[in-house]
């Protein structure tokens, strides 16, 4: 009777295996800190900066029409480096370096400044991370996202220094794609924010690079995202996805040019 309940428990753990395929599980060593690997590119606009307009203002005038408020969903650098695009793994589960677990800060700031977000393009890892909403402003502000999983968000900051102008939000759930975040008193602000089930995740900077740190090695599957077009299809990569194969030490995707017609289509 024991050998068969041994056999019996043998054989489900290994049907729990192939189900579970080759899934790994976040927080699981993985050897020494060497052994992960830096995934690093830059993403260039191949042709002329296409010109910032400049935003309609007419909410709040005596505080926010003193500032030169323009569009950002394409900023392109003097080198042609575009900023503002996501690049970050798919797969849900993942090894996650525990060097990087025990360095990841425990809150990311959104802040209302000058009548607009500060930073536009946010991430943060779900089960690690909670939002910190401040107002910054002289006027009241107000954030509201509705996440596709979870509940929506509908925050009213006060001006400072009441103490309300502080708010914390813990997303729920981790999201395929960015968020967006509003301000219903002014129309104008915008942002995004990527809620993740872990923290592999980068946002190009003003010259375009991006830097994923401390990957484990092994096939992993990307995803680019871009506010103007949502996921960033390329001639080689549809629907912006592409399989990578991280190997320790340094990853280069290289200068990876975006024709401009691949932005031209506003979501």
């Amino acid at each position: 009777m024991t050998d068969k309940l041994t056999r019996r428990r043998f054989a489900v753990g290994v049907a729990a295996a192939v189900f579970a395929g080759p899934r790994m599980l976040a927080g699981a060593e993985k050897g020494p800190a060497d052994q992960w690997g830096d995934l690093v590119g830059q993403f260039i606009y191949d042709g002329v900066a296409p010109p910032r307009k400049k935003l309609k203002v007419d909410k709040d005038v005596d505080c926010c029409g003193k500032y030169d408020i323009r569009d950002e969903s394409a900023m392109v650098g003097k080198d042609g480096g575009l900023a503002n695009v996501y690049v970050y793994v798919r797969d849900r589960r993942i090894d996650v370096c525990p060097e990087l677990e025990a360095s990841v800060k425990k809150d990311v700031v959104l802040d209302n400044r000058d009548c607009i977000f500060m930073p536009h393009c946010l991430k943060i890892w779900v089960s690690k991370q909670s939002l910190q909403i401040v107002n910054s402003d002289p006027v009241a502000q107000n954030v509201a996202f509705s996440p596709l999983h979870g509940a929506a968000a509908n925050i009213v900051l006060p001006p400072p220094p009441d103490k309300a102008a502080k708010a914390t939000w813990k997303f729920e759930y981790a999201e395929r794609k960015p968020v967006p975040i509003a301000c219903n008193y002014h129309p104008w602000e915008s942002a995004f924010i990527l809620p993740l089930a872990h923290p592999y995740v980068d946002i190009s900077r003003a010259d375009g690079t991006f830097r994923i740190a401390k990957l484990p090695p092994g096939e992993v599957e990307l995803q680019l995202w871009h506010e103007r077009v949502g996921y960033l299809d390329t001639p080689k990569w549809k629907r912006g996805r592409l399989r990578v194969t991280i190997v320790p030490g340094k990853n280069d995707l290289g200068t990876i040019r975006l024709a401009p017609s691949l932005l031209s289509k506003e979501v």
